[in-house]
């Protein structure tokens, strides 16, 4: 059960090459069964005695891609509005997975308070491990695994997320937040004081990065992306020192993609938006080659998890682009639409959306606005995320009509009111009371999408 078969996942660029693939192990059956009974019983002692950082969103209930980047885009919406800059820098961990030391994270799980007999579990566990490679129809020869845990396995991103668990505790002046192996910094800080800042990223970097060498893991700076997030006019003005970091240059880059998004320096995500109408009406175009070959039910699945499942992810940090971005993804749900109902291209598609009961993209994306707002009210969320929501008598001493409403966040600029802290918490106050009081989330998805399909 510890022989393993890797095949290489292709990520991105040419896919000859190999750092261009992620290395995924498949295992016996008789060993994820093994893993899954021992990531239960470790996953209740972690939680038990709340010792996983919560800078640290991997592979953690309630935790997604969605609230680590929905809380950073927050973040910078506040400093933005608060006439400052933010400085992102996103790491790059060269085969972090791969890279792990047996010896070291062994260490690092005893200081966790796991017993001997668990000790000597997890040694036999990461221990005389074997693999081969498999491209196509061609085999490799078995070579012994002296480092690393496998990828595609059950345990290893927890044991992942165990090892780099004191990383955030590197950084003196910086925030840092973590997706299992994707890390950030990110600081806030006045355009007066950008010399002083610069001088803290630095030291923060040079930190991070002694860490990470005392631990066998290896950053990449060539692919290591710095992000400057300001207003244009603000932007424009700065004379921006040097960021040096493990010898070569960090300068700021327009936009980069993080976790799936790609984020611009204004928060304006059109990029990500074109992006993806791009992707998606690319997908379209093939699902339509093949149509005639599907009934209408299949149709829509097949809609629903190749493009649906694209277009929404992570909507609430983007949600609040522009207008004519929205309207750009609007046409891939029309050209979806007439996919399915064998609709032309100018044919009238409005009222076939509707028969199909789906919410227009503006509405879907109110819908997820409002999803995520109802689990942050009821605990359904990380930590980070709960203190972006307040109740107005919570804030107001003084009882008024709308006292059950949330309070929505002041904001100086017409940018900060793109932010989900304001946007989605507006919606929230204007929903009818019967859906706000629904008692589990499924009641209320039913009782939203109604309540929009009627609005």
């Amino acid at each position: 059960w510890k022989k393993a078969e890797v095949i290489p996942l292709h990520k991105e660029g040419d896919h000859e090459i190999a750092v261009n693939n992620r290395p995924i192990s498949l295992l016996p059956v008789l060993s994820k069964v093994t893993e899954r009974v021992a990531l239960e019983q470790f996953t209740d002692y972690l939680i038990e005695t709340n010792k996983l950082n919560k800078h640290q969103s991997g592979n953690r209930k309630n935790h997604s891609t969605e609230t680590l980047q929905l809380f950073l885009t927050e973040c910078i919406y506040q400093s933005i509005d608060g006439k400052n800059l933010t400085a992102v820098i996103l790491l790059d961990l060269s085969k972090a997975f791969d890279s792990i030391s047996h010896d070291i994270l062994l260490e690092k799980l005893r200081k966790f308070g796991t017993s001997a007999s668990a000790t000597v579990w997890f040694r036999s566990y990461l221990s005389e491990r074997v693999q081969s490679v498999r491209v196509g129809q061609h085999l490799s020869d078995m070579q012994r695994v002296t480092h690393g845990v496998p990828q595609g396995s059950i345990l290893g991103p927890l044991l992942f997320n165990l090892y780099v668990n004191e990383i955030s505790s590197m950084c003196k002046d910086c925030k840092i937040e973590s997706f299992v192996d994707d890390s950030k910094l990110f600081l806030s800080f006045s355009i007066c004081d950008i010399a002083e800042s610069m001088n803290k990223l630095n030291a923060d970097l040079k930190r991070v990065a002694a860490w990470c060498c005392s631990n066998s893991l290896l950053i990449n700076p060539g692919k290591t992306k710095f992000l400057l997030f300001g207003t244009k006019q603000a932007l424009s003005k700065i004379n921006l020192p040097p960021l040096q970091f493990l010898g070569e240059e960090l300068t700021p880059v327009r936009c980069a993609k993080d976790l799936g998004i790609i984020m611009d320096e204004c928060l304006s995500f059109t990029d990500h938006t074109q992006n993806l109408t791009s992707k998606l009406m690319g997908s379209l175009c093939q699902i339509s080659r093949v149509q005639h070959l599907f009934d209408k039910k299949t149709l829509i699945s097949i809609i629903n998890s190749l493009v649906f499942s694209k277009l929404y992810y992570c909507s609430t940090v983007w949600a609040g682009t522009f207008k004519e971005n929205i309207r750009k993804l609007q046409l891939v749900q029309n050209f979806a639409a007439r996919i399915i109902s064998g609709k032309r291209k100018f044919d009238h598609i409005s009222s076939t959306i509707k028969d199909l009961g789906w919410l227009s993209v503006q509405d879907m994306l109110a819908y997820r606005d409002a999803q995520m707002v109802y689990k942050i009210i009821n605990g359904s969320v990380p930590l980070y995320l709960k203190n972006f929501v307040k109740r107005r008598s919570d804030v107001h001493n003084r009882s008024t009509r709308n006292s059950h409403n949330l309070d929505i966040p002041k904001c100086r600029t017409s940018f900060a009111q793109r932010s989900f802290g304001y946007r989605a918490i507006k919606l929230w106050n204007s929903l009818p009371n019967n859906v706000r009081e629904s008692t589990s989330l499924n009641t209320f998805k039913q009782s939203l999408k109604t309540w929009l399909l009627n609005a």
